[in-house]
């Protein structure tokens, strides 16, 4: 603190603020000192005035005595009298500045005195009496009006006292303006234009090159302040200037380490992002980074929480006993496994640990550096790599190493997750199996199962004509039982691109047809984009599980198919069958695994299928894919 305010008190602003201070000081007590003179002038004035007036009305009232009648305005004049001669003795014409002069209010109660005593008791009289004037009382009223003149004549004086200040002071105010202008012209230059100069001069002197020369501090203020701000910067420069070449050198050599490091990181992350074996990719992942920090050896080790152990999946340069070991396999036998604790890298020299049993002391190694394999703070893994001389690893090494095995376990992660997604779609697909043979298969094969018990009861009991019908259902099941295995064969063949959709549409239509001898109306329209592989798949299914229901159940005559491809995409399947219960649909839906097979599917494309039947008039199902969930791949 004490620092700031030394700096304070020195600075330029600092000093305009006192020089300032003190000429608006002085201005305004100047200034207020002419005023006041100029009031009290003004009352002098005043008083002047009201003295002078107080001998013509002397004059006057004697004037009036020796009139008849005139005692009315003789009282008028007297109460103005009066009335005049005691605002002037309470008047107070002389400034509160200077020693206050007794001569003007003795003369005042002077004259007071002599106008009680002597003056109005002879006026009061006569106008009470109505006599004139004598001569006698005529002498006193011309002495009453020479202390009149005494009394005037002093408060002239005092006036033109006041008048000499007030002269005084505005000499005083000229003087101080010429003062103040020099005054103003000296410091301007003493502290602004000649350190501007001195700053110009600096500044053409970098600019001719001449990084030597300094600018001289000659003060403490601002501009000293950024006089040694530009000596620092002529310095830096200076420094600058003669060590280019080396400077220039070193950025360059950072660079082509950077350089070298991104190239490393974009190869390593390319290799990682090709489709691998977690043991292929582990084993390029250490020949990328061995020769990187010159490691003699190196392992990747995955952890198995549950059973608390390190799998070794790649290694290079560790002996079969090495990898054998429990210790090292335990996630609680060596040092690998404690630093799975540790957030970051951590580097170990054998000299400092107490396991001397370790295979790592038995292989000759100085070194070794464990770092996390890592996803989203899951702990995946460790990648170890060991050193026979005590090499050192510096921080951008070990940050670089840290990344990059970071990008390792994204890798191993990103492997998991499809071979999960893989699993999850033949499970979901062999559901689906399943539900379709359920709602074709099975169905078959437990009506001929009856027919069969039908039939040896018939033929038990000698009923010809009833074994011969069972034998017509059982060879009408079979037929239907082989169509719907050719039917479900060739659905679950099927593969489509952006270009085959429409080719596979017409093939199922076209199959139906050959099936059924059902006439199809087929329409596709629109210029929308096409769908994605798997929208494609999930409609051409919907489709034809919905032909195949018409096929089985409806005793359709005609189907009409509209498939419109816009913005959204709708796919209309409308029969003239026997249609259905409208009110019993909820129950169908539920019941029937044919529309349970086409909502789940609709489900898995983000699509809504809407099924609308009335009994005797045919059935439409109507698929619509919104726009916001169409996803172009």
């Amino acid at each position: 603190m004490s620092f700031d305010l030394k700096e304070k008190k020195h600075s330029l602003s600092s000093k305009l603020l006192v020089s300032v201070s003190g000429w608006l000081i002085c201005a305004v007590l100047f200034t207020g000192l002419t005023l006041n003179l100029s009031w009290e002038l003004e009352q002098g004035g005043v008083a002047i005035n009201d003295a002078g007036s107080l001998r013509m009305r002397v004059y006057h009232m004697v004037s009036l005595l020796n009139q008849p009648n005139a005692a009315g305005a003789v009282q008028e004049e007297q109460r103005n009298f009066e009335k005049i001669l005691g605002r002037l003795s309470e008047s107070n014409p002389y400034s509160w500045l200077f020693s206050r002069s007794s001569s003007v209010p003795e003369q005042v109660n002077k004259t007071q005195s002599h106008w009680q005593t002597q003056i109005k008791p002879w006026v009061n009289e006569l106008m009470q009496t109505g006599r004139p004037v004598s001569a006698a009382q005529l002498h006193q009223a011309d002495l009453f009006v020479q202390e009149l003149n005494v009394l005037v004549k002093l408060i002239e004086v005092q006036n033109t006292r006041h008048i000499e200040l007030l002269r005084f002071f505005q000499v005083l105010l000229i003087v101080m303006i010429l003062f103040t202008a020099f005054s103003a012209i000296y410091l301007l230059f003493k502290f602004v234009i000649r350190p501007l100069d001195r700053l110009k001069e600096g500044i053409d002197q970098v600019g001719r090159g001449q990084l030597h020369n300094r600018i001289d501090v000659l003060s403490k203020d601002e501009f000293g302040i950024v006089s040694a701000g530009f000596n620092q910067m002529t310095e830096s420069l200076e420094d600058l200037y003669g060590n280019l070449e080396k400077k220039v050198k070193e950025k360059t050599q950072a660079l082509e380490e950077k350089n070298h490091e991104l190239s490393l990181l974009y190869e390593i992350t390319a290799f990682l992002h090709e489709t691998h074996t977690k043991e292929n990719m582990a084993q390029g992942f250490l020949k990328y980074i061995m020769p990187l920090c010159q490691a003699d050896a190196g392992s990747v080790r995955l952890l198995d929480a549950d059973r608390r152990k390190f799998d070794y999946i790649s290694h290079i340069g560790l002996s079969d006993e090495f990898l054998s070991a429990e210790t090292c396999a335990a996630l609680d036998g060596c040092y690998c496994g404690d630093s799975v604790k540790h957030s970051k890298a951590v580097v170990f020299d054998i000299h400092d640990l107490d396991k001397k049993e370790l295979q790592c002391i038995k292989a000759q190694f100085q070194k070794f550096v464990v770092f996390h394999i890592r996803n989203h703070d899951h702990e995946i893994g460790i990648v170890t790599l060991y050193f026979h001389k005590n090499h050192s690893l510096n921080l951008q090494d070990l940050r670089l190493l840290e990344a990059l095995s970071n990008q390792l376990g994204v890798s191993i992660e990103n492997q998991r997750l499809v071979l999960r997604d893989k699993q999850f779609a033949v499970v979901e697909e062999r559901n689906l199996m399943a539900q379709g043979l359920h709602d074709s298969i099975a169905q078959s094969l437990s009506f001929l199962n009856m027919q069969v018990q039908m039939l040896e009861s018939a033929i038990k009991n000698g009923e010809n004509e009833q074994a011969q019908e069972n034998l017509t259902f059982i060879r009408e099941g079979v037929q239907e039982s082989y169509e719907d295995v050719r039917e479900l064969l060739l659905n679950f063949r099927v593969r489509i691109n952006k270009e085959e959709f429409p080719e596979a549409v017409h093939s199922l239509v076209k199959r139906f047809q050959q099936q059924t001898d059902v006439d199809v109306e087929l329409a596709i329209q629109g210029n929308g984009p096409s769908l994605n592989p798997q929208q494609q798949l999930q409609v051409v299914f919907i489709l034809q599980e919905a032909l195949s229901n018409i096929r089985k159940h409806a005793q359709a005559s005609k189907v009409t198919i509209n498939i419109n491809n816009d913005a959204a995409f709708s796919m209309t399947i409308q029969d003239n069958g026997v249609g259905f219960d409208s009110d019993k649909i909820q129950s169908k839906k539920s019941s029937h695994v044919g529309l349970s097979i086409m909502k789940e599917r609709a489900t898995q494309i983000a699509a809504h299928i809407e099924v609308q039947s009335v009994k005797t008039k045919g059935t439409c199902v109507t698929l619509c894919i919104p726009e916001e969930k169409r996803v172009i791949l």
